[in-house]
């Protein structure tokens, strides 16, 4: 299967995309296939997703002309859910009453809703080694959500229906971090470059180029994927907390010196001497480590292969969870498998067994390799599917 980035930059190559656009330049791809997202999501999703009463703010958002609707006009308040009353769930006619008047509706983090667009955000994510998030932006005919304005992270835009022109300003600050913001008050710089997205196009945009989009005739919809990278600051402010560890960064810096300037000097050659010692995988792991928590992790027949588990037999077809982070590990007594923030140990004996059922497509109880008995085989793959590991795939067959 083409891995995602590769099919949605086609027929750009991703070497081309790192060396020649990612963070320097737009790339716009044109398409005539109006059907070249629809394994990543379909506006009957969409629309599924919106026809929910289930729905609370801020996963569905409303702007207009650049700023946000007060979530007050479109949401309720009270709705009891059993014995418990909540607040911010979405009125659907409200809400509708507003796109239907030029405001865009804004579904935030549509990783978290759709599952093709969950697995494509985790492989971006994995390709980054970042968070990823994606938004989805419905907006009626000729409107325009926003302002001119740069994001603070790159984006791809996938646009799934209808059409939007986009206004290309071009870079007012480049690379800008959080803390840089943009001011779009009375922004009147003439676009560099105007285009129209149709379905089945893409479009890059660089964190800090200024961009605005505007609906054309008939109702447009597209998917905003951002990628959240990590930034050599965040990097280094993960290195340099391992300052910690020494008693000479820990000291007070001495403002009541009448020669401060000199503690300084002596300080900063003392940390260009330590920088030698700091250990950068133990940053990277931190950074590795902030991303995982943030990114929504997948699992498919969780509670199907719960309760099925009883009718779980040697020639029962069973998968892993691919959408979800592990790390595998092995002692001489033990093997283990480490994900949604727990260890699940297995003897020393069966990791020929764990390798396996992570390093095949699919698999039976049968097939496993190993002298273990079929009957600890078996217990220990119902365990995997008992913590979401491994689900049971009644569809296939071996």
């Amino acid at each position: 299967m083409t891995p995602f980035l590769d099919k949605i930059i086609a027929p750009c190559s991703v070497e081309a995309f790192f060396n020649t656009y990612h963070e320097k330049k737009i790339l716009h791809i044109r398409r005539d296939d109006p059907e070249y997202y629809r394994s990543v999501l379909t506006a009957d999703e969409i629309s599924g997703f919106l026809d929910r009463q289930d729905v609370f703010y801020p996963s569905l958002r409303i702007v207009r002309n650049g700023k946000e609707v007060p979530s007050a006009e479109y949401t309720l308040k009270g709705v009891p859910i059993g014995h418990h009353k909540r607040d911010g769930i979405i009125h659907t006619e409200k809400a509708f009453a507003l796109f239907n008047g030029g405001a865009t509706l804004v579904i935030q983090a549509g990783q978290r809703y759709f599952d093709h667009l969950s697995a494509c955000c985790m492989e971006l994510s994995r390709k980054f080694n970042a968070p990823v998030q994606a938004n989805l932006y419905i907006t009626p005919n000729r409107s325009q959500g926003f302002n001119p304005h740069w994001d603070t992270h790159d984006v791809f835009v996938l646009q799934i229906s209808g059409t939007k022109t986009w206004h290309l300003y071009g870079f007012e600050k480049e690379l800008p971090t959080k803390n840089q913001g943009f001011v779009s008050k009375g922004y009147n710089k003439e676009p560099e470059q105007t285009l129209q997205l149709s379905p089945g196009d893409f479009l890059y945009v660089p964190r800090g180029y200024v961009h605005d989009a505007m609906a054309d005739d008939g109702i447009s919809a597209h998917i905003t994927i951002g990628i959240l990278s990590f930034t050599w600051i965040r990097y280094f402010s993960e290195l340099l907390m391992q300052l910690e560890n020494e008693k000479a960064f820990r000291e007070a810096v001495p403002f009541w010196s009448a020669d401060l300037d000199t503690a300084i000097r002596e300080k900063t050659e003392l940390l260009k001497e330590t920088l030698d010692r700091l250990v950068a995988a133990d940053a990277i792991q931190k950074l590795d480590d902030q991303y995982q928590r943030m990114q929504p992790q997948q699992v498919h027949g969780y509670f199907d292969s719960l309760l099925q588990l009883k009718e779980l037999g040697p020639n029962t077809v069973l998968r892993v969870n691919r959408n979800v982070f592990y790390e595998r590990g092995s002692t001489d007594a033990q093997c283990f498998i480490k994900c949604f923030g727990k260890t699940i140990s297995f003897a020393g004996s069966l990791k020929p067994v764990i390798d396996h059922i992570f390093d095949t497509e699919k698999f039976t109880v049968a097939q496993l390799p190993g002298e273990q008995p079929e009957a600890g085989k078996m217990a220990a793959v119902a365990q995997l599917i008992r913590e979401g590991v491994v689900y049971m795939d009644n569809s296939e067959t071996l």
